[in-house]
C-alpha cells in the first residue's frame, strides 16, 4: 500500500474523519459540520465531533469503521453535539440515535448531563468518555442558573468565554489525552448500555 493510499485510510487526522458509507468512502472536515452553527454551539459541535474521531479510531482496527451497522447512544442532549454526531454516523437519519435522559436531565443541558457516548458497529461498542476534570465545575453552575431562572447579569457573556476556552482545548491535546474509550458488548438500535443509572430512552 503506497503512502498515499495508507492516508486516505486513516480513521481520523486533524479536523477530518473518514468512513465508509455503503462501500464508498467519505472523507468529512469539521469545518462543514460548524457551517450552520451560530458561535454558541462550538463548544458542543467540537467536543461532539472529537469524541466521533475517538470512535473513529476504536472501531478502526480492523479496517476502517462505517456507518452501515452502526447505532450511538449519547449522554448529552446538546443540538451541537447531536449534530456533529449525526454529520458523521447519519444515525439520526437511519433511526440509530439514542439520546440518553433522567427526569433532571430532559433534551436540555444541565449539570447532570454526560460527556459520554457509546458507538456501536454490531460486533463491538467504543464507549467513549470525556475526562471528568476537562469541564470546570464552574460551567455546569452557571449551565444551572441559566436552565433554572437564576441567571446573574454577568452570565452570558461568562458562558461564552468558558465555551471559547473549551473548544480550543479540545483541539489542543491528543484525544487519548482527553478522551477515554473501552469496548463493551454490541448493541442494538434503542438499546441502553447496560448497568447504567439512566435507562429512560428518548
Amino acid at each position: 500500500m503506497d503512502e498515499s493510499t495508507a492516508l486516505r485510510l486513516l480513521p481520523t487526522e486533524g479536523l477530518v474523519v473518514r468512513i465508509k458509507d455503503e462501500g464508498a468512502l467519505l472523507t468529512l472536515d469539521y469545518q462543514e459540520s460548524t457551517a450552520k452553527h451560530r458561535q454558541s454551539l462550538w463548544w458542543g459541535t467540537a467536543v461532539g465531533w472529537r469524541a466521533m474521531q475517538m470512535a473513529a479510531m476504536a472501531l478502526s482496527t480492523d479496517g476502517l469503521w462505517s456507518r452501515d451497522n452502526l447505532s450511538v447512544v449519547s449522554g448529552h442532549p446538546g443540538p451541537g453535539v447531536l449534530d456533529s454526531i449525526n454529520f458523521v454516523t447519519d444515525a439520526g437519519a437511519r433511526d440509530a440515535l439514542t439520546v440518553m435522559q433522567n427526569p433532571n436531565c430532559v433534551s436540555r443541558c444541565n449539570s447532570e448531563m454526560k460527556f459520554e457516548w457509546w458507538v456501536s458497529d454490531g460486533v463491538k461498542t467504543a464507549h467513549v468518555a470525556l475526562r471528568d476534570d476537562f469541564v470546570d465545575r464552574g460551567f455546569y453552575e452557571l449551565i444551572d442558573r441559566r436552565v433554572y431562572n437564576e441567571k446573574r447579569d454577568d452570565d452570558d457573556e461568562l458562558f461564552e468565554l468558558y465555551k471559547v476556552n473549551m473548544s480550543a482545548r479540545i483541539w489542543v491535546a491528543p484525544l487519548d489525552v482527553n478522551f477515554s474509550v473501552n469496548y463493551q458488548a454490541p448493541l442494538a438500535k434503542g438499546e441502553i448500555p447496560a448497568g447504567h443509572a439512566w435507562s429512560v430512552p428518548a
